[in-house]
């Protein structure tokens, strides 16, 4: 990634105005005061620049002696993804004010705290393609199981909810959770090669189906046609609900809005949240305007004070905390203020080209690995005539818990052995592979897979 100034984000016409202000027209004439003959003419010997990732890798290999070594290599995904943060993101996050942010309930001490969860909230809905997204919810599993219940209010008359086998078995677990006592039946739709069959959805939707759940990318790291999907639920009048865990991959795929998504939830955590043991994270959650009101957690809003000024307020708030339990869309008592802000902080230093490129680099390196891993003979990629964004899965001659359990022994966490959702499952494993990872280290994967498979 080429960033000018990495933690001074400044534009052009920034830099200008603040020239201008100096009464100079170019960085040089600040240093007029140092005399020439003491300036340094030439080039450090520092070699070429490098990237922020670069320096990291670089300094790790220099440690990996030393005491505090962190040189175990993850291929770990399923749902919590390895992404760049710079070192700025963390740095500014620590700030005593954040850290201790709560409710904003008086907007006049809160200015600083609705500004940026405004501003998360119009970057998380541009991303998504929607007219709107609240300010936040604990992570994409509660996220997605407060959409049922959204949609169960939407389809007041309808009892069945239709979800793809795709969806990632822990947030199944969460729905299940969620709807265990509320009298909704839930029916799953089959795979077909690796992603939700059109056909045995055809053959389930009726009019008693209040709502079809789909993930895109899916569990298996499969891109889903959400439009073809989409249009099947409408087809009877069900609300289309889509879940993207993997959130970097709206870079490049269509956003679930385009796809005629009604309600679109995700997880924050790629936007360089720490993977920290599995949370916390931040729970992402978009409709369209039409269902705002029946949107759970609560959402910030741009308006002017008595002078006019442009301010910002707690537009619309339906939980328990400030309405009657009857009359709540939602038990959720509180957002994800600071990692609301972490994701908001993240995307604004990417932007959008360093998002776009971040994804291209994801994507160029899983093709690489998948290569890599299939040239070794130890390895058959299920899914093969599927697109996927990251992650993929492969088939492999021994149990990859074996495998797994091996090559952890090496430092290496190959990826996620699938039998851990399903026992039958005994050979498939799970792999990711993200911007972090160097060629040699999807390298010293595939060295691993032909020693150990």
């Amino acid at each position: 990634m080429t960033f000018q100034h990495r933690f001074l984000p400044t534009t052009a016409t920034d830099r200008a105005e603040l020239l201008k202000a100096c009464g100079a027209s170019s960085i040089e004439d600040l240093l007029i005061g140092i005399p020439k003959n003491v300036r340094f003419d030439g080039v450090l010997p520092s070699g070429p620049a490098q990237s922020e990732l670069e320096i990291r890798r670089r300094i790790r290999a220099l440690m990996k002696d030393g005491r505090y070594a962190r040189n175990a290599l993850s291929f770990i995904g399923a749902g919590i993804y390895e992404h760049m943060c710079p070192a700025a993101v963390n740095q500014l996050t620590l700030r005593g004010e954040f850290l201790t942010s709560y409710t904003p309930y008086q907007p006049e001490m809160s200015q600083g705290t609705l500004q940026a969860l405004f501003e998360f909230q119009t970057m998380v809905a541009e991303l998504f393609g929607m007219d709107v997204s609240n300010a936040s919810h604990y992570d994409g599993s509660t996220s997605l199981a407060e959409a049922a219940l959204m949609a169960m209010r939407l389809n007041k008359d309808r009892n069945r909810l239709l979800v793809s086998a795709a969806v990632h078995p822990e947030y199944v677990q969460v729905l299940r959770t969620y709807l265990a006592n509320l009298g909704v039946e839930l029916a799953f739709v089959p795979l077909d090669a690796g992603v939700t069959s059109l056909n045995s959805l055809k053959s389930l939707i009726s009019e008693q189906v209040l709502g079809v759940i789909i993930q895109s990318p899916n569990f298996y790291g499969c891109v889903e046609d959400l439009e073809a999907v989409g249009a099947v639920a409408k087809s009877k009048g069900a609300l289309f609900i889509v879940s993207t865990p993997e959130t970097l991959s709206l870079a490049v795929l269509p956003s679930p809005g385009e796809c005629g998504a009604d309600i679109a939830t995700g997880e924050g955590q790629s936007f360089g949240v720490p993977q920290s043991f599995g949370g916390p994270f931040v729970g992402l959650f978009t409709s369209k305007l039409e269902y705002v009101r029946q949107m759970p957690g609560r959402l910030c809003g741009e308006t002017v004070d008595s002078q006019g000024r442009r301010s910002y307020t707690l537009t619309l708030s339906t939980r328990e905390q400030h309405i009657r339990r009857d009359k709540a869309t939602s038990n959720i008592c509180t957002n994800q203020n600071l990692m609301a802000l972490w994701a908001t902080i993240w995307l604004t230093m990417f932007g959008r080209e360093g998002f776009y490129e971040l994804a291209v680099q994801n994507l160029s390196k899983t093709e690489y690995a998948k290569e890599k891993l299939l040239s070794t003979g130890k390895a058959r990629l299920r899914y093969a005539q599927q697109k996927t964004f990251n992650e993929f899965v492969i088939d492999l001659n021994k149990p990859a818990q074996e495998f797994f359990e091996a090559a952890a022994a090496r430092g290496i966490a190959p990826g996620v052995p699938l039998s851990r959702f399903d026992a039958n499952d005994t050979a498939g494993l799970l792999v990711c592979v993200t911007e972090k990872k160097s060629r040699e280290d999807i390298d010293s994967l595939a060295q691993l897979l032909r020693e150990l498979a």
